[in-house]
């Protein structure tokens, strides 16, 4: 919807005036289009991290490898961490609120992430496993949060596509009643007018080291049964093998009307974590990797 009426005399006016009005580089029209990870690492701390910005259907990363060994690269979270920063709070891909950053940390030699924490003004609760977006991208109200936490004979119905997914790589049938939900949600990702489910699962092994295999699944139910849309297993062969990607949230990064699903994949191996982002593929029926960032974070 744009509004392109020019009469003669008004153009006349603001091509008369143009050169007396000041230039800006503040967050206009021209602001580059940045998306942030919001959760809580420690109890009643919450923080944002860069994950990358986007631009003519493209995803940048913002943030360089945190491993030892990565090509020297420049960071430009410095730009997006400023103290006093404001950044709307999307929750299930709707206005949420509002964050402001207050104390940054900013990755330097030591490969140490590149965070700030954030005073937060909203209604939804970030804790734990339960993470959002932020953005400096313009928000309208249309749109209302559908996120919320899955009901019980939800969670029984993504217990049973648990176990089916991981009987079909190979986990015997007497560990399959270790399968643990460690986070579920049901939402809807636009522009399907069926909801999701979003669900992460672990699967404790029993042996002496305490193994951990790990799930995640975007599931929709187009009829009776639940059916997975896109599966990520992995399967550890030690303790130092062991990954975990966890839903962050969802949202319209392109503003193009269709919901990209963001998450995180943290690894014990390097100590560190990646963002990867999915979305629909072109026929609507199974999500595809579009982006995933360095290595960040890392904690040596």
């Amino acid at each position: 919807m744009f509004y392109a009426v020019l009469r003669t005399c008004s153009a006349f006016v603001f091509l008369y005036f143009f050169p007396f009005l000041p230039t800006s580089h503040d967050e206009g029209s021209t602001k580059e289009r940045v998306w942030l990870s919001v959760e809580e690492p420690s109890r009643g701390q919450l923080r944002i991290e860069p994950i990358a910005t986007a631009e003519d259907g493209e995803l940048t990363a913002v943030l360089p490898s945190c491993l030892p060994d990565a090509p020297v690269s420049q960071d430009d979270a410095a730009k997006y961490l400023e103290p006093g920063k404001k950044y709307a709070l999307l929750f299930g891909g709707a206005p949420a609120g509002e964050v402001q950053l207050r104390e940054i940390q900013l990755g330097e030699a030591n490969h140490n992430e590149s965070t700030a924490s954030i005073t937060h003004v909203g209604t939804v609760k970030i804790r734990g496993q339960v993470r959002a977006l932020a953005t400096n991208a313009e928000q309208t109200d249309f749109r209302v949060a559908s996120r919320e936490p899955a009901t019980s004979e939800q969670r029984a119905s993504a217990l049973a596509l648990a176990r089916d997914l991981f009987s079909e790589h190979g986990i015997s049938e007497k560990l399959l009643s270790n399968i643990r939900v460690e986070y579920l949600t049901r939402t809807y990702l636009a522009p399907s007018p069926l909801p999701s489910l979003i669900g992460s699962f672990t699967l404790d092994t029993g042996d002496s080291d305490g193994l951990l295999h790990s799930l995640f699944f975007i599931a929709s139910q187009p009829g009776e049964k639940l059916v997975p849309d896109l599966v990520w297993i992995h399967l550890s062969e030690s303790e130092m093998d062991e990954e975990h990607l966890r839903f962050v949230d969802h949202a319209d990064l392109f503003s193009s009307g269709q919901d990209e699903v963001v998450t995180k994949l943290v690894s014990l191996a390097t100590e560190s974590h990646r963002y990867i982002i999915f979305r629909r593929t072109k026929d609507g029926a199974h999500w595809e990797q579009i982006f995933k960032s360095e290595p960040l974070g890392c904690s040596n």
